[in-house]
């Protein structure tokens, strides 16, 4: 009869992990991700809504910078929407545990289940491989525009191999698109 073992990870393992994974990835620190964010920020500054205060909702954390600028620059709290737990919960400790100023309110939904539901917001944004990794396409936008308010703004920045036909701005570096669509509601 063999013993069981369990292992328990603690926050500052999880942390550390995150850390690593992130340093570890030649991409988060290639001139084409400086570059892209760049371009994305530069972009989505022009846009913001004057008026203050806005109820913010990112759709798709990833590591979490960009929800960490919109923050920063809003000087608000976001709600941040992500449909892995595991970016959430390593999202909502890193926030914390840096003392973010503004620490988002996660939310662990998959936007195309409806999950937002009434809610409500003056700016939705997406940015990077989120729409493309949402799968339905047609769904995602449907959704992200039901989550806009009367008189918001929805803005999508997406990253690839090619732009989508509603772009209203497209850049490129070498091979690395970046489109950027707006949609006033």
């Amino acid at each position: 009869m063999s013993a069981s073992v369990v292992l328990v990870v603690t926050e500052d393992e999880e942390l550390l992990a995150h850390y690593v994974r992130c340093g570890a990835e030649a991409w988060n620190v290639s001139l084409e991700a400086a570059w892209l964010d760049f371009e994305m920020r530069a972009w989505v500054q022009l846009r913001l809504p004057a008026r203050r205060p806005l109820d913010v909702c990112n759709i798709g954390i990833g590591v979490g910078t960009w929800d960490d600028w919109l923050g920063h620059v809003l000087d608000l709290s976001i709600v941040s929407v992500d449909r892995d737990p595991g970016v959430c919960r390593v999202f909502e400790l890193r926030q914390r545990r840096e003392r973010h100023p503004h620490p988002a309110t996660v939310v662990c939904v998959d936007v195309l289940d409806g999950m937002l539901g009434r809610q409500r917001f003056d700016l939705v944004i997406s940015v990077g491989s989120t729409l493309r990794e949402a799968g339905d396409r047609s769904q995602f936008l449907r959704m992200s525009r039901a989550s806009v308010r009367p008189g918001g703004v929805l803005l999508l920045a997406e990253v690839g191999m090619g732009a989508s036909p509603e772009a209203e701005t497209v850049k490129r570096l070498g091979d690395l698109w970046l489109a950027c669509t707006s949609f006033n509601e």
